[in-house]
């Protein structure tokens, strides 16, 4: 009987797995793929690197060496505006990182198993049963295809789009955000800006309403995607056709990426936005992007994943330490504000108001900073309007903006 069974050993599962195991708990982590292996979601925010050194992970991924972000900057036309993290409310982290997934994931699932988590790849979870003494996970050795049973008092779910808890319960629910699709590569010979703004990460409004990312790595290489409508991502050739004619038609993109060739073969995605009915009951929890996951554009992903992760992994330690635990108020809630901190930010994008705010040239320091606190991941902070009411904050900058 173990203390804790994580479904996942993405950053998530790394993360609250370590945390735990450090606190004496006898851990496994299941991951049904092995690693390295190729995911987005590589430019993290910098309340990430708060999370990480809580867990004890900071150093490992510092070892690392992965391009220092210490930006997030917006273009459209002839506009720029740079969101300088070091410039977002004081104590908050100035730098974070772009990493290349594959090797960020392999540092944080070595780093937890040195931390004493039981890391097994390869190994799918099927079914669970809940029941008075805790749970029963079916689980298969994909490589051997031995099946057997699995006991743990408590069960997280950091399986990420692979969503094993929500299928196996039944709790999906219908996406509150419209239908995307994505097309991404790695290039080599992009351009880059010289110094410490090497690091940041490019976001290109098109002219026809989708939105490119440009994220570059420490090894020579750059993440480039574009996001928009099914309809605007497609009647070109290939996905790597459309990907390239797209980046060629915004004329941001177009200078930096003149001389870029790609590395990797284009990438699809769509149909990633997901909801679940609820995020936790008796034995287990959901975290990140296994219940709720909203759009790439500001990098949430992965850090709400690691908030969820590290809080409902030391509610699951005060539960198994015989304190009570208010998992609606402290989990559900908490992260139902994150999400909607930064669901705020992604339905003003694509409404069109977030743009113009970002792009304007008469915003206050304050309202600059508190916009940066946000795409810096402090989600949680209720001294920044942002969070406090983000819906109505941004509906009144919006009046004010020509």
């Amino acid at each position: 009987m173990l203390d804790v069974a994580i479904i996942g050993a993405g950053p998530a599962g790394s993360i609250a797995g370590a945390m735990l195991a450090r606190r004496g708990r006898s851990v496994v982590a299941l991951e049904a793929t092995t690693f390295p292996r190729f995911q987005i979601g590589e430019s993290l925010l910098p309340r990430s690197v708060d999370l990480l050194a809580e867990a004890g992970l900071l150093e490992a991924v510092e070892a690392q060496r992965f391009m220092r972000k210490a930006a997030a900057v917006f273009l459209r036309g002839n506009e720029r505006e740079r969101y300088a993290f070091a410039e977002a409310f004081p104590g908050q982290r100035p730098q974070t990182w772009q990493v290349t997934r594959a090797d960020f994931d392999q540092t944080l699932a070595t780093a937890a198993r040195r931390a004493g988590v039981d890391v097994r790849f390869a190994h799918r979870v099927d079914a669970v049963s809940f029941g008075p003494g805790g749970a029963v996970l079916a689980v298969t050795d994909l490589e051997t295809e031995h099946a057997f049973e699995l006991r743990a008092r408590k069960v997280l779910d950091c399986s990420g789009y692979g969503r094993v808890l929500a299928k196996l319960l039944g709790l999906e629910a219908p996406p509150t955000l419209g239908p995307r699709r994505a097309l991404f590569t790695h290039v080599e010979g992009d351009l880059r800006p010289e110094g410490p703004d090497e690091g940041d990460i490019w976001v290109c409004i098109h002219p026809r309403g989708a939105w490119i990312w440009i994220i570059p790595f420490s090894n020579g290489r750059t993440s480039v995607g574009v996001v928009g409508p099914k309809e605007l991502l497609e009647g070109h050739g290939s996905d790597r056709d459309t990907l390239f004619a797209l980046l060629r038609s915004e004329p941001n993109a177009a200078r930096r990426l003149e001389g870029a060739r790609p590395v990797l073969r284009t990438a699809r995605l769509e149909g990633w936005t997901a909801q679940v009915t609820r995020t936790w009951g008796p034995d287990w929890a959901i975290t990140g992007n296994a219940g709720d996951f909203l759009d790439p554009v500001f990098s949430s992903g992965v850090t709400l994943a690691m908030e969820s992760a590290a809080l409902a992994a030391k509610l699951f330690d005060r539960e198994l330490a015989g304190a009570a635990v208010d998992w609606e108020t402290e989990y559900a809630a908490t992260m139902l504000r994150a999400v909607g901190s930064f669901k705020c930010f992604v339905d003003s994008w694509y409404a069109g108001d977030l743009p113009k705010i970002l792009l304007a040239t008469n915003k206050s320091d304050k309202i600059k900073r508190a916009i940066t606190s946000v795409l810096a991941g402090y989600v949680l902070d209720e001294s920044n309007p942002f969070v406090r009411n983000g819906a109505g904050t941004l509906r009144a900058l919006a009046q004010l903006v020509p």
